[in-house]
């Protein structure tokens, strides 16, 4: 249940962004470990949130 009453979200949509979280997280871990530049980093992390948005408009 969300803050202002039912949630909108189905199980699909938590799927997604429970997989996009650890994209996300993975990206993270990789700069924090120092495997990618700072260049690298931002272009992954766009590449994962465009996706994830051309998805959701489908």
């Amino acid at each position: 249940m969300g803050l202002f009453g039912k949630s909108k979200e189905n199980n699909n949509d938590r799927k997604e962004r429970k997989e996009l979280k650890g994209q996300i997280d993975k990206v993270m871990k990789g700069y924090d470990d120092g495997e990618m530049d700072g260049a690298t980093f931002l272009q992954s992390m766009m590449d994962l949130t465009t996706s994830h948005q051309k998805r959701k408009k489908k």
